[in-house]
């Protein structure tokens, strides 16, 4: 039985496929109660991946943003299933 976990999807200015990121459960929690306010300011926010990583997001280049469940997380950023992407 697959798992679902928690993942940011960002929509950037200007960029035609939407970003993934996998959430560590209790920053995704935390993001859906703030995640108009980072949309309305603009601002900057550091968010905790599902692999203990750091991904930090300027919400003033996000067009449109939300926090969904995923089945698979194999190609979100912070994924612990999904290496670094640089041949290791």
């Amino acid at each position: 039985m697959t798992t679902s976990r928690p993942g940011l999807v960002l929509h950037l200015t200007g960029i035609a496929q939407p970003v993934h990121v996998a959430l560590d459960p209790a920053e995704a929690e935390s993001l859906r109660d703030v995640l108009a306010d980072l949309m309305a300011a603009g601002q900057p926010k550091a968010l905790r991946t599902a692999d203990g990583g750091r991904f930090s997001v300027n919400f003033a280049h996000v067009a449109t943003a939300h926090v969904e469940s995923y089945r698979s997380d194999a190609h979100a950023y912070g994924s612990p299933s999904r290496s670094a992407g640089f041949g290791a």
